[in-house]
């Protein structure tokens, strides 16, 4: 075989498998379309009004209820007890808790 034969036979098998392809996507994409104007009359079962939530937020966003500091407090004394193994925590103290901001700043 000649590199002009062995090239010829690569782009056949290219043009192949990529006609392959994009046939089933083509096939996938008028499925999907199909699905689509199936079930565009349908309309989804209305649920339930959802309960009142048990806990109402704060009025000033800013103030977090000290039960949450306290309980944060515990589970960060509990956390290095854990990882110390020792019970000799005096020296963290909790000097400030506010709440994250989640906005983007870039």
């Amino acid at each position: 075989m000649s590199f002009g034969e062995i090239i010829k036979i690569a782009g056949e098998y290219t043009a192949l498998g990529m006609g392959i392809v994009f046939a089933i996507l083509i096939f996938i994409s008028l499925c999907i379309w199909l699905m689509g104007l199936l079930v565009k009359g349908k309309k989804p079962a209305a649920e339930p009004a959802a309960a009142e939530p048990a806990v109402q937020p704060a009025e000033d966003p800013d103030v977090i209820d000290p039960e949450i500091i306290a309980v944060i407090t515990a589970a960060i004394h509990q956390y290095i007890k854990d990882e110390n193994g020792d019970d000799n925590n005096e020296g963290y103290v909790v000097r400030k808790v506010r709440r994250a901001t989640w906005k983007h700043t870039s």
